[in-house]
């Protein structure tokens, strides 16, 4: 069987080598009659008539249809004609001009921002040239009084070209009318927007920024990227989560704590422990399978995502998000755990409490 199947590879090789001889032929050959090969025009990989004659009459042999095999050729040598007309006729360029303002008034439209203050702001990027004259693309903008001031601040995510990769684009920060901030990471995906959440969230009375932004990774809950800048005096500072390092994680620049996910005896029912907190959760989800014992079979993934901000104890407080998963693996979602966390005047963050919010049927690819 396989050595027949090999047979009949050969044999549309061979109808190939043929299409490719006949117009070998056209170009080289006297015109009108029999066209011939002349020495001179023959190369490399091309067909003589004897080999022509040989496979047709391989072709003929019982057991083959040479109208199946014509028509395949057919078929590939109309793709081809179409992949060569593709190659000559390239794409149409974009007009980056156009393209990076409309884009800015979309995404401002979005947020309901003052089409003039909008206007007002986009000479700004331009006249700062943000976009690099023209050669940088827009991914997202927002207009938001960020530190409640009462005066429209302005934030502008641009990418290096259509098909950046992380650490290729920069996300510009203008608050009031100060000089604009650049934040750049080279582990920080600049492709698909951001969120901003603005709050004192270390309670000195100046404004700290969150923001985060999902990356390319795939499976289970892929990745996200949160930040925070420390906005004081009109100058903008990084400041840190609080969060594990793991020297064999996969993913060096990842922010969050690990949770393990344990399967209980009891039917539908998990513990979370955090050992960043020592603390342990007993939730109810659904179970994928009956458990025969108590065993651990899950965790989290995608680390702090979600951020917004909440009160606790009469100051603000940043709320974020981690995916839990069960015994099916990261595509078998349980919940998530939730983590409201502080700062200290000395920009130290701190997690002064977790609860876990659980759901059931949930997945996340």
């Amino acid at each position: 069987m396989r050595e027949r199947q090999i047979k009949i590879y050969a044999y549309i090789v061979g109808l190939f080598l043929i299409a490719g001889g006949g117009m070998i032929l056209t170009s080289c050959g006297e015109k009108g009659g029999v066209n011939t090969v002349a020495p001179d025009c023959a190369k490399e990989g091309e067909v003589s008539g004897e080999e022509v004659q040989t496979a047709r009459k391989d072709l003929s042999e019982p057991g083959h249809k040479w109208e199946d095999i014509e028509d395949a050729a057919d078929e590939d040598q109309a793709l081809q004609e179409t992949e060569n007309s593709a190659e000559e006729e390239p794409e149409e360029a974009v007009d980056m001009e156009k393209y990076n303002e409309e884009r800015f008034y979309e995404c401002t439209d979005m947020s309901e921002a003052d089409r003039e203050e909008a206007k007002r702001r986009y000479q700004r990027l331009c006249k700062d040239n943000i976009f690099r004259d023209q050669t940088a693309w827009l991914v997202w903008a927002v207009l938001e009084d960020l530190d409640q001031n009462g005066q429209q601040d302005m934030v502008v995510m641009v990418k290096n070209d259509e098909y950046s990769d992380y650490g290729e684009g920069c996300i510009y920060f203008y608050m009031n009318e100060d000089a604009p901030y650049c934040f750049q990471d080279e582990n920080y995906p600049f492709s698909f927007g951001f969120h901003v959440t603005p709050g004192d969230f270390d309670g000195d009375g100046y404004t700290e920024i969150a923001f985060e932004s999902i990356g390319t990774g795939v499976g289970g809950a892929g990745d996200w990227h949160p930040r925070i800048l420390k906005y004081k005096d009109h100058i903008l500072e990084p400041m840190e989560f609080p969060f594990e390092a793991y020297d064999d994680w996969y993913d060096p620049d990842w922010r969050g704590v690990r949770i393990t996910i344990t399967q209980e005896t009891e039917a539908d029912t998990y513990s979370a422990y955090c050992a960043y907190l020592d603390d342990t959760i007993v939730f109810e989800a659904g179970h994928l399978w009956e458990p025969e014992g108590r065993k651990e079979c899950g965790g989290n993934s995608r680390g702090y995502f979600n951020l917004c901000r909440r009160e606790y104890e009469g100051r603000d407080a940043l709320e974020v998000s981690e995916i839990l998963y069960g015994e099916g693996g990261v595509s078998h979602g349980l919940g998530f755990a939730k983590f409201l966390i502080v700062w200290d005047e000395n920009g130290d963050g701190e997690i002064v409490k977790w609860w876990v919010e659980s759901y059931e049927g949930a997945c996340f690819y």
